[in-house]
């Protein structure tokens, strides 16, 4: 059962109080004060959810107590009482920000409807400020989370809790994914700006920790430190049933909604860091499945290993020389990688025959790139990289396989896969026949340009070998500057 709203009544008149008290009592916790100061001291040893007070009272009027009151507690929503004769507090009421006003005199109905509102109203105050503070981390999750650096997110935490909390300094102690190694991020104001920084725990100063870094490696759990006369608040990250960090804010004195901020934060936070990590955990089983393919095909096509991985690195070249965008380049690295795959359907004594194939056998020999990027579609990679398997064996002239596409109608990065497989083939040593010195190579690949490949890729390729970009390659004779454009 959820406990009830607290109401703190505050009025000179005690026939109101009691009015009120009776009322609202049936339906509310309700404390009654008969001036300002005592409203004060009462909001301050039990801060209310709601604070029903008249304007004008002897000493401190009502709307200076609820001034008060507020600015100690922000997430205190106030209800003025007031007369037909008292326009002109009410404008400074308007500029307090109150959450509703009770005309006197009222009924019972009015006073029920009034407090209710000034709740809801202070509620959805409450939840906007708290959605307000985890705006920068959900603003992480438009990004590749794999790509996301744990210094940037240790920062967004830690500057977050101080903007929202006004603290004066807040850490973050976050334990390493391997669990072995703890990080200090300390975000305070220094002047009109905002300094963080980020290192080890051994580096840090610990005087602002209300935990130890030395806790976060307990197995009991680290418990949550409210805020107390010290002016610290301490909130443990914990993600999947384990701690990943504590942060600490420290300032001159936090409230109930700062707590409840602080531990908004500290458990989007908690989730952000888990998610990267779980991202990147994925994303290395991702690549490491790649490669696991990729050395698979290698194994049953060339005996020597690598082939696969030295054209990845000459489409790679060829890829950043052309300005492919990062997306893109991947893609590209992908296809390269698992370009064959489609040859583990070919029979090995096709696959490993020595001499030249009968004109069944490299129709057979064709099927590869449509069983790969079958393959590939299956495990649901990005089209481009399906696609590229599939035309990198299409020719600039329209004369390839498997539908005979010519020019542009063949994907950018098929056409860097032929041009960089071609040289990688020719300059790599096969059971047929010894390998191809690299200038030999290149006048191969010219005689080729615009029938069988790109004149672009040829140009890059080459640009790639003059400037070292392809550094499995040793070229044995100096390499030509420039193919012909006739060639």
């Amino acid at each position: 059962m959820l406990p009830k709203a607290r109401i703190l009544v505050v009025d000179d008149e005690e026939s109101i109080r009691q009015l009120c008290s009776r009322i609202l009592g049936r339906t509310y916790t309700v404390a009654v004060a008969g001036d300002g100061p005592t409203a004060l001291a009462m909001a301050r040893a039990q801060v209310p959810d709601l604070v029903l007070t008249d304007i004008r009272m002897p000493g401190i009027s009502g709307l200076e107590a609820a001034r008060q009151i507020i600015a100690e507690s922000p997430d205190v929503s106030v209800v003025v009482m007031t007369g037909f004769n008292d326009f002109d507090n009410l404008r400074e009421t308007v500029k307090l920000g109150v959450n509703g006003f009770l005309m006197k005199p009222f009924t019972p109905d009015d006073l029920l409807k009034t407090i209710g509102e000034g709740l809801r109203k202070g509620l959805h105050f409450k939840r906007n400020t708290r959605l307000r503070a985890l705006r920068p981390l959900l603003e992480l999750r438009s990004d590749k989370l794999d790509e996301v650096d744990h210094g940037r997110v240790f920062q967004v935490i830690t500057e977050t809790a101080l903007d929202e909390l006004d603290a004066t300094t807040v850490s973050l102690v976050a334990l390493a994914e391997d669990g072995q190694e703890l990080t200090v991020t300390t975000s305070s104001v220094t002047g009109e700006e905002t300094v963080t920084t980020t290192g080890p725990a051994d580096r840090a100063k610990s005087s602002t920790w209300k935990i130890t870094p030395g806790d976060l490696l307990a197995t009991n759990g680290i418990p949550e430190a409210m805020a107390d006369d010290s002016g610290t608040l301490s909130i443990p990250l914990q993600a999947g049933g384990n701690v990943v960090g504590v942060l600490t804010a420290s300032g001159e004195k936090f409230s109930s909604t700062d707590r409840d901020v602080l531990r908004l934060i500290a458990a989007q936070g908690a989730m952000t860091i888990e998610n990267i990590r779980l991202s990147r955990r994925l994303r290395r089983s991702y690549w490491n499945t790649v490669y696991g393919l990729a050395a698979t095909v290698d194994l049953r096509d060339h005996p020597t290993r690598g082939h696969s991985d030295r054209l990845a690195q000459y489409a790679v070249a060829i890829g950043m020389r052309l300005g492919l965008r990062a997306d893109r380049m991947e893609d590209l690295k992908i296809a390269a990688l698992l370009h064959d795959i489609g040859k583990i359907g070919i029979d090995d004594g096709v696959l490993r025959k020595p001499g030249d194939l009968t004109v069944e056998e490299y129709d057979w020999m064709k099927t590869h790139t449509l069983m790969g990027a079958k393959i590939l579609a299956m495990m649901e990679l990005p089209s481009r990289v399906v696609e590229a398997v599939l035309f990198h064996h299409e020719r600039m002239d329209g004369s390839g396989y498997p539908l005979g596409l010519r020019g542009d109608q063949i994907p950018i990065e098929a056409r860097i896969l032929a041009g960089a497989d071609a040289l990688e083939s020719m300059t790599s040593t096969r059971s047929y026949r010894v390998a191809m010195p690299v200038r030999e190579a290149v006048t191969e690949l010219a005689a080729g340009r615009g029938t069988q490949f790109d004149p672009q890729v040829v140009d890059t390729l080459l640009a790639c070998l003059q400037a070292g970009d392809l550094q499995t390659l040793t070229p044995d004779d100096t390499v030509p500057m420039s193919v012909p454009e006739s060639a």
